[in-house]
């Protein structure tokens, strides 16, 4: 290679083309490249203006060129390996100079085309001195033939339009040579070193190794390099027939998406999804030195594009169609390789499109029974993509697919099994809350209702019949079931029996049965009119109305095999091994929580940490605190003192042995350190915001809020929350009331436009949400966070532990009716203020 410096200029001079090639990606510079290019221009001509021409030019980079196919004494073309990005944006500043210029002499218009954009005597493509890779060429050459009208909605039109802007801007009337001094610096002070490759170096290979480190191109990019390098005489034809529509059928992402997904069809749960480029380069490899393989490869990834498109928008009214629907709206990625697989063998005729339904039928029944059970997804992906390899069309394919999908290890819950998880399960708890949503949408829908669900509609949310929060009225309706009503509310209130959906949930909030079931009644949904039936709401009828969703579930979603399936599936508790592993240093949590948590009793949960060794189990305690008096460690031969294991862990145990409640981790902070969709759900509480403009609805939000306050926290501890309410707004503060069933408020101040809050007021507790603010700046400094723990441990019986600052911690509203924990709080909130206007 020779190298040597230049300037643009001396670089286009002549009768010469610059070609980007097939294997280059598109032109890729935005608004912050573009300002520092400009910033760089400006302070060139600033040193001209100045009369220091001596003053060291400002170096932009390298270009590296390579022998174009039309390099010939006459005429000469170069390949550029790289550098393009930057060649493309100079010529592109020039046709913005020369436009501007033509306004007041249109003779500017022939100078700067035919000495630095066009070869005049050229016809064709020839004809432009940079030709940019084939997605960029119309608006380039709509810029430099001076029409770039309609030719703006692209990169390279944005960039033209940047340099119009920003030269009608820096037009000094007084000055009648500031536009000359630009042309100037673009053309002479930004210096380029030139490397030109000789004939018989491979430039695809120094093209690869200069931009395959850093920022550089995506795999599919460099898949795409890799392609045309290998079609030096179709590489045209592929590219127009093949490679072009299917970058029109996809957006980067998912060209990325099906590049992986050819892989896995392939190479199975071998495929790496960071190792996509090496893995198709293999591919290449092996197909090295035959063009028409080559073509053929680009030909299976159009169709492979094609049946992906199908997957992510799936359009009209086939079963197929519906079932796809079905797996875009779960989110369901990792069933994508055995649905590509599906799309294959309907359009070979292999399969009919009612044996390609039922197979992603019994994908779906696997997917949302294994949900309903709670049961981890972490394996999904290595089922599907094994699946997806081994699967052939010389079989029952639906059948084949419902076998593989059987085996007992995989969990897939059979009919019996379902019926006793929607019976316990904490459905609230498991995956998405779309996912759940959909569920209640396809029961709703095969009831034959009448009321289309929206899932995007935002005002359709799920709604706890028995309410999160318990009131007298529904401790009064729980009462003489046989059990405590506290224990009946922890059994059954997440459970999928006392779930439904509402537009209306703020209006049902905690409402009494009685008031519920009148609205429930109004609704136009078939499972709510059911439940407006019930002559009252307790355990017997969720009970009941569990079975009935149950045996309408096992119709929707048939289950596995039951013939040679082997042993029966034991319970999962991966996610209660998760939530203990997750547990901070020096705190616990109880039985109750993790039972409630994956949707069990408190006793079988305690029967596992008894027989099984799982991490932190000894930091598991009753509900107020205490040890189980049946507390063992799994290894016999240990003879700690678990008090003493605790207190050496950094827990706080009282006099009486029980452990502070300031250190417990509640069950919605365990779904929090999990990152269960449903905990950040209750931790972003809908707050009426800034569109919420009905003052009668944001007025009923208050009443309701100040009633619950009321309630249970009684009048003394209600009057000191209003009074820290009443000092914001008397500092120009605003408040928010929650529009959830759970009534709350917030102070809030605007972070980016977005509410941002400190402390949040519950009917029973003042939250600190350091799990929202941790994701906000300047809060998502720890150090700022560890400041605002600080200040509120100021206040006296106030000891939020280290290990709560990403958590939710609370204190209890009576206790703002100490004025020195009120005086810490008003002045918490000022701080705070005063640290989001810095």
């Amino acid at each position: 290679m020779k190298a040597n410096e230049t300037t643009l200029r001396r670089l286009i001079q002549g009768d010469q083309q610059l070609l980007v090639p097939l294997y280059q990606r598109q032109y890729t510079w935005e608004r912050p490249q573009l300002v520092q290019l400009w910033a760089d221009l400006k302070t060139q001509v600033d040193v001209l203006a100045e009369g220091r021409q001596d003053a060291p030019s400002h170096f932009l980079g390298s270009v590296v060129l390579a022998p174009g196919p039309e390099l010939a004494p006459s005429r000469s073309q170069w390949i550029v390996v790289d550098g393009q990005q930057r060649l493309t944006t100079l010529m592109l500043a020039l046709c913005a100079i020369r436009d501007h210029l033509v306004a007041e002499d249109p003779g500017h218009r022939e100078r700067i085309d035919e000495l630095h954009l066009i070869n005049k005597f050229q016809r064709g493509e020839m004809r432009y001195r940079l030709l940019p890779t084939q997605g960029d060429r119309a608006a380039f050459k709509a810029c430099v033939d001076g029409v770039p009208e309609g030719k703006t909605d692209s990169l390279v039109g944005n960039a033209y339009q940047f340099f119009k802007t920003m030269l009608v801007e820096f037009d000094d009337p007084a000055d009648p040579h500031d536009i000359d001094r630009v042309e100037t610096v673009l053309l002479d002070r930004l210096n380029l070193v030139q490397i030109l490759v000789e004939k018989d170096d491979n430039a695809f290979r120094i093209f690869e190794s200069i931009n395959n480190t850093g920022m550089r191109l995506s795999q599919v990019d460099l898949i795409r390099n890799y392609v045309f390098m290998c079609l030096p005489t179709l590489g045209q034809h592929v590219y127009d027939d093949y490679w072009k529509p299917t970058q029109d059928l996809l957006d980067p992402k998912a060209l990325e998406q099906l590049m992986y997904l050819v892989l896995v069809l392939k190479e199975g749960d071998e495929a790496q999804y960071n190792a996509v480029y090496r893995g198709h380069q293999q591919l290449l490899l092996e197909l090295a030195g035959d063009e028409a393989k080559v073509e053929q490869y680009v030909k299976d990834l159009h169709r492979r594009a094609r049946h992906l498109k199908q997957i992510l928008n799936p359009d009209g009214d086939s079963l197929v169609a519906a079932r796809l629907r079905f797996l875009k709206e779960w989110q369901a990625s990792t069933a994508y390789p055995l649905a590509m697989r599906l799309l294959e063998f309907r359009e070979d005729d292999l399969i009919t499109d009612e044996e390609a339904a039922q197979a992603l039928l019994y994908v779906e029944s696997f997917l949302v029974r294994r949900l309903i059970a709670g049961v981890t997804t972490s394996n999904l992906n290595r089922i599907f993509q094994r699946l997806a390899v081994q699967l052939t069309a010389e079989e029952d394919v639906p059948q084949a697919v419902r076998a593989a999908l059987s085996p007992a290890r995989l969990y897939w819950p059979s009919d019996a099994q379902l019926r006793e998880e929607i019976r316990s399960r904490a459905f609230y708890w498991q995956g998405r809350t779309a996912q759940q949503k959909l569920v209640l949408r396809r029961i709703e829908e095969s009831l034959g209702s009448k009321e289309r669900v929206d899932l995007a509609d935002k005002r359709i949310t799920i709604e706890h019949v028995l309410p999160q929060s318990m009131t007298a009225d529904w401790l009064h309706e729980l009462s003489g079931e046989g059990d405590a009503a506290d224990l009946l509310h922890r059994q059954l209130v997440h459970t999928l029996g006392n779930l439904t959906l509402s537009g209306y949930n703020s209006e049902l909030s905690n409402n009494s049965f009685a008031t519920k079931r009148t609205q429930l009644g109004q609704s136009g949904l078939v499972m709510n009119q059911e439940i407006a039936t019930c002559e009252r709401w307790g355990k017997a009828e969720i009970l009941a109305r569990a079975d009935r969703l149950a045996e309408r579930a096992i119709v929707l979603w048939p289950g596995p095999e039951e013939t040679d399936r082997g042993s029966a599936a034991s319970r999962d508790w991966t996610l209660l091994h998760n939530a203990l592993a997750a547990l901070p240093p020096a705190t616990w949590t109880s039985y109750s929580d993790l039972a409630e948590l994956i949707g069990s009793h408190a006793v079988p949960v305690g029967v596992h940490l008894a027989t099984v060794q799982v991490l932190n189990a000894h930091r598991v305690l009753t509900k107020s605190g205490q040890v189980s008096e049946g507390f063992r460690w799994s290894d016999p031969d240990d003879e700690r003192d678990i008090r003493d294991v605790l207190r050496a862990e950094g827990i706080t145990l009282d006099e009486s042995g029980r452990a502070v409640a300031d250190q417990h981790v509640s069950v919605r902070e365990l779904a929090e350190l999990l990152g269960l969709p449903a905990a950040e759900d209750l931790a972003e509480s809908e707050l009426a915001g800034e569109h919420d403009t009905d003052l009668e609805v944001v007025g009923e939000h208050e009443q309701r809020f100040v009633r619950q306050l009321n309630e249970q926290s009684g009048p003394q501890a209600a009057g000191a929350v209003q009074r820290v309410l009443e000092h914001w707004r008397a500092r120009g503060g605003e408040v928010q009331y929650g529009t959830a069933a759970g009534a709350s408020c917030a102070p809030i101040v605007k972070i980016d436009g977005k509410p941002a809050n400190v402390i949040r007021f519950y009917a029973k507790t003042v939250e600190i949400p350091f799990g929202t603010l941790k994701k906000r700046p300047p809060f998502d400094d720890p150090a700022l966070r560890e400041e605002l723990r600080q200040r509120l441990n100021d206040a006296p019986g106030v000891d939020i532990p280290v290990a709560k600052l990403e958590l939710y911690p609370s204190i209890k509203n009576t206790q703002l009716a100490n004025m020195a924990v009120f005086d810490v709080i008003v002045a918490v909130l000022d701080w705070f203020t005063a640290r989001v206007a810095d």
